[in-house]
C-alpha cells in the first residue's frame, strides 16, 4: 500500500511538472509570435502585414500562429493590448521618491524615458502602424494614463507652491513636451542621448 501511494504520488507530481513545461511553453510561444507581430508591424505596417512572415520571425509555423489569432487584426490586438496593458500598470503604480520638485521632476522624466525606451516597439507601432481604428485607440488609453500621473505629480507641486506657472499651464506643457511623438524626435534628432537632460532643464525652467 505504501508503494502504491507513493507511485501515485510521483505520478501526480510528473503530471504537474509536465503541465507546468506546457505552460511555460506556450507562454513563451505567444510571447514569441506577438512580439514577432509588433516588430513586422513596426517595420512594414499594418497593411503590408503577413502571417507568414510573423511565423518566419517568430520560429514557428504559420498553423501555430492561425492557432494563437485566427486573423491578423486579432493577432496584432492581442500582441498590442497585452503590451499596453503591462505599460499602463506600470504607469499607474508609479509614485516619486523625492519630496523636492528638482528631484520630482527628474523622476517623471526618468519614468518616461526608462518607459519609452522599454516599450519602442509598441509606440512605434501604435504612432506609425496605420492600424484598425479600434487597436488604433489604445494610443489615446496610454495617453490619458500618462497625462493623470503628471497632473497628479504637479499638483502636489503646486501645493507645495514651487511651481512658476498655474498648475493648469504646467501640466499642459508637461504632457506636451513628454508625449512620445516629441521625445522620439529629440531622441533621433541633434540631441539624441542628451534629449533627457535637455527635456528636463527646459520642464525645470519653465516651471520650477
Amino acid at each position: 500500500m505504501v508503494a502504491n501511494r507513493r507511485y501515485t504520488l510521483c505520478a501526480v507530481n510528473s503530471r504537474r511538472y509536465v503541465q507546468r513545461e506546457r505552460a511555460r511553453a506556450t507562454a513563451r510561444t505567444e510571447a514569441a509570435i506577438e512580439t514577432a507581430a509588433l516588430r513586422e508591424v513596426a517595420r512594414r505596417g499594418y497593411a503590408a502585414l503577413r502571417i507568414s512572415e510573423v511565423a518566419r520571425r517568430a520560429h514557428v509555423a504559420p498553423r501555430t500562429v492561425y492557432l494563437h489569432a485566427t486573423t491578423k487584426e486579432r493577432l496584432v490586438e492581442a500582441a498590442l493590448r497585452r503590451r499596453a496593458d503591462a505599460l499602463i500598470g506600470r504607469i499607474e503604480r508609479w509614485r516619486p521618491r523625492s519630496e523636492s520638485g528638482d528631484a520630482v521632476l527628474g523622476e517623471l522624466i526618468a519614468m518616461h524615458e526608462r518607459e519609452y525606451r522599454a516599450e519602442t516597439v509598441l509606440l512605434e507601432t501604435l504612432v506609425d502602424g496605420a492600424l484598425p481604428r479600434a487597436v488604433a485607440g489604445l494610443l489615446k488609453e496610454l495617453d490619458a494614463v500618462r497625462l493623470a500621473i503628471i497632473a497628479r505629480t504637479l499638483n502636489e507641486l503646486g501645493r507645495q507652491g514651487v511651481l512658476r506657472l498655474r498648475v493648469a499651464d504646467a501640466i499642459a506643457l508637461a504632457h506636451a513636451l513628454l508625449s512620445y511623438p516629441t521625445w522620439r524626435t529629440a531622441v533621433t534628432g541633434p540631441g539624441r542621448r542628451r534629449a533627457p537632460r535637455l527635456i528636463y532643464g527646459a520642464l525645470r525652467s519653465a516651471l520650477l
